[in-house]
């Protein structure tokens, strides 16, 4: 796993074609196609000193993980494969429910942290990133 601050507050610019794509891929995930980037079930929990983000990203190998920290959002990005079987002359398929392929997660970060002090634990196919607030 990855993982950089960078000093800067995070912005993105939305244009007319992308505000329309957003409006389509909740109206039609079903037919969003496997290679499309997915966002993956995210919490995030906060107490008096630290922040805790929870994702869930069974599948993915952890060499295939970046964290990168703004100042005022946190993103997580990766790549989940799909398993080998699925290229070897699968004649049909029933039931698509796991999504595969490249994944984005943005979290809003509420409280100024300690950009030096971050943990991360990968294990069970739960992500868990801790963050310290400063005082």
């Amino acid at each position: 796993m990855r993982y950089r601050y960078v000093s800067y507050k995070y912005s993105r610019k939305v244009s007319p074609e992308t505000a329309m794509q957003n409006i389509w891929e909740t109206f039609g995930t079903w037919a969003v196609p496997v290679t499309s980037v997915w966002r993956p079930p995210t919490d995030v929990y906060e107490t008096d000193s630290l922040i805790y983000i929870v994702m869930e990203i069974g599948g993915v190998v952890e060499d295939n993980l970046a964290v990168t920290l703004f100042s005022d959002l946190l993103v997580v990005e990766g790549r989940r494969e799909q398993p080998a079987f699925v290229e070897q002359g699968m004649s049909a398929c029933h039931q698509l429910g796991i999504k595969y392929g490249e994944f984005r997660s943005e979290v809003y970060i509420p409280a100024d942290v300690d950009h030096d002090n971050v943990s991360a634990e990968y294990k069970n196919g739960i992500l868990k990133i801790v963050l310290r607030k400063l005082s």
